[in-house]
């Protein structure tokens, strides 16, 4: 059931322009961008000119200029292409290869019954047929699944929850290779992509409508009308897709937003962090300190259940927060559960004018933690969001940050932490900038490897912050461009780096001129660490394991190993066994960090959740000021 939810989701995002992947650069213009970043969601227009005759450009254009063009499977790509084309009508189809849908009984698990609805076979001598979901069905299997797997999920443990978790991923792994071995004995061609593309532009006008189950549900009519390019794009990104996860065709406006939104900005909303969605409870991360959300009560933690009256179950997060932003000084009203006290109410929020900063700084102070732990101690925290920018480069505001702290300090600091948690990467170049700044001169920071060439990027001048513990904060959506500064500093012995391991994105795009505004994203090459390892799929293990969670687990994530089609790892990393003493004689000091944990039992409940990971860091500044780098 989670495949078709996903697959109505897509097209949902297509016809709706609600995300999508934004990367390129200047129409016409030959230039070579690095990109060292992790896909975000964003806004799309897509033109109204792009043709067929542009999906095969842009195919062209890819297959030439890939990394690994021996890897790309030409019938699985135009695989993919018609199966996004399918998708992207209002009502979606589904590509099946006729051997799955004669096994899909057998290969499927026996509590997720097949989809409902009607196979179409266009050519009897096809081994493929486009099936028609029947949503209203499919709809009444959605809710039956959830009810049963909601009362199931109440009977088991935290832990328990998660061992099903990375068994339902395995089961989508089995089936997925499953699907591959299929389509691969049935060599699906161009030809095939055509006559199926063909098929559409006669009979789309039949599946322009969105199925009215899901129109009830979404109490919203479709705010954009259907065209066959809004198909044709599909197609060009479903062949771009397959090669690897990070390639793409992409139009112009995405990117300015993208660009404008990396920087220091603001928007109209209550000022909370939200995670989940979809087949998830929509949990508030914690309210932003001084935000309309923490003025008026919400609390982290609180599972919100309505927003102005309607239910927000299965809605995806970015449909939900779009529900709750809106003007200043109009009211939205949350209802939430609220689990501590095992209660339901309405929370009213006068929204307001939120800020967001790309780099910002402050000093740890004794209200954020505890007095004991911090013991005098200056300690400054730079938290980096991405290494893209619009005007005023990363690293400059790193440095402005920095300037700020020995000010508030009065020219003292004790110790800094760079806090690179959940930032998704951005320009290649500015990773280097920023490693700069803590790297002693002409020291490599990173190697890019790719279309027979090595080109290795070094620190330029010698570094701005020395002779003070530096320790780093990286977890699962710490990718690309902050995981070359993450492995670059732990290479150099310049920081103890702590939290958990990186998504493990290890390559580099490049942004290129495409046609009718679009532009196209495709890998080029590999990033190497100054060790000259690879964390593609790795990741970047911190020095230490620091959790991010209250009661100090590690939860499952998504990474680039979960991404169909992502390029494979291909180095493992030395042992450093100097770095490796080192680590031992700081975990031995700091021990089970008893301050940190008993802190965090004692505020886990409050409205504004503690910082866990940053909590928990603080101990091993302590121990990095007696036990200096190896």
């Amino acid at each position: 059931m989670l495949f078709l939810k996903k697959i109505m989701e897509n097209s949902s995002k297509i016809r709706k322009s609600k995300k999508w992947i934004p990367f390129w650069t200047i129409l016409f213009t030959i230039i070579y961008l690095s990109f060292c970043g992790n896909d975000k969601a964003e806004t799309i227009e897509i033109s109204k000119s792009f043709s067929q005759d542009d999906i095969y450009k842009i195919i062209k254009y890819a297959r030439s200029n890939h990394i690994d063009p021996d890897r790309i499977h030409q019938n699985l790509s135009y695989v993919r292409a018609t199966e996004k084309a399918l998708q992207s009508l209002p009502h979606s189809l589904l590509l099946f290869s006729k051997e799955y849908y004669k096994n899909r009984s057998k290969w499927r698990e026996k509590d997720d019954p097949p989809i409902p609805g009607k196979a179409l076979f266009l050519k009897k001598d096809k081994p493929y047929l486009i099936f028609i979901p029947n949503y209203k069905k499919l709809d009444k299997m959605n809710k039956k699944a959830k009810a049963k797997r909601k009362k199931e999920n109440k009977k088991l443990t935290r832990t328990k929850r998660r061992e099903r978790a990375f068994e339902q991923r395995n089961k989508d792994k089995k089936l997925h290779r499953l699907k591959l071995l299929a389509w691969q004995k049935n060599k699906f061609s161009k030809n095939d992509f055509q006559y199926v593309l063909a098929w559409i532009e006669q009979n789309w006008r039949k599946y322009k409508n969105v199925p009215a189950v899901y129109k009830e549900k979404k109490k919203a009519k479709q705010k954009r009308e259907f065209g066959l390019h809004l198909t044709y794009f599909a197609a060009a990104n479903g062949f771009l897709r397959s090669m690897d996860p990070h390639c793409s065709v992409i139009p112009r406006s995405s990117w300015k937003k993208t660009l404008s939104k990396s920087e220091d900005s603001s928007f109209e909303g209550i000022g909370a962090l939200l995670r989940g969605g979809g087949s998830v409870d929509v949990v508030v991360e914690t309210p932003l300190p001084g935000s309309p959300a923490l003025r008026s009560g919400l609390r982290s933690g609180d599972i919100i259940r309505e927003v102005d009256g309607v239910s927000i179950e299965d809605m995806l997060l970015s449909e939900v927060v779009k529900k709750i932003r809106g003007p200043r000084e109009t009211i939205v009203t949350l209802n939430v559960e609220r689990t501590i006290d095992l209660r339901t109410l309405d929370v009213k929020i006068k929204r307001g004018i939120i800020k967001q900063l790309a780099v910002q700084s402050h000093l740890v102070t004794a209200k954020e933690t505890s007095v004991k732990l911090l013991k005098k101690l200056k300690i400054g925290v730079i938290q980096i969001k991405s290494f893209l920018y619009a005007k005023k480069k990363t690293n400059q505001l790193v440095v402005d940050s920095y300037k700020e702290l020995l000010k508030k300090s009065n020219l003292k600091l004790d110790a800094l932490i760079i806090d690179l948690r959940n930032n998704p990467g951005g320009y290649l170049r500015e990773s280097v900038r920023v490693a700069d700044l803590f790297l002693a001169s002409n020291k490599v920071v990173v190697s890019v490897k790719g279309q027979g060439r090595t080109q290795k990027h070094k620190t330029r001048k010698s570094a701005m912050v020395k002779n003070i513990p530096l320790v780093v904060l990286i977890n699962s959506g710490s990718a690309s461009a902050s995981e070359i500064l993450a492995s670059a500093l732990m290479d150099h012995n310049a920081a103890l780096v702590l939290g958990e391991r990186t998504f493990g994105k290890a390559t580099v795009q490049s942004v290129n001129p495409s046609y009718a505004e679009t532009y196209v994203k495709i890998t080029t090459s590999r990033y190497y660490s100054p060790n000259d390892y690879t964390v593609q799929v790795s990741g970047v293990h911190p020095d230490i394991k620091i959790s991010d969670e209250s009661d100090g687990t590690f939860p499952l994530k998504f990474r680039e190993e979960n991404m169909w089609d992502h390029l494979p790892r291909i180095k493992k990393i030395k042992a450093n066994n100097r770095r490796r003493r080192w680590i031992q004689k700081i975990n031995k000091f700091v021990g089970k960090n008893t301050v940190a944990e008993e802190y965090i039992k004692k505020h886990k409940s409050d409205a504004l959740r503690p910082d866990y990971m940053l909590i928990r860091s603080l101990a091993y500044i302590k121990a990095m000021l007696k036990n200096p780098k190896p």
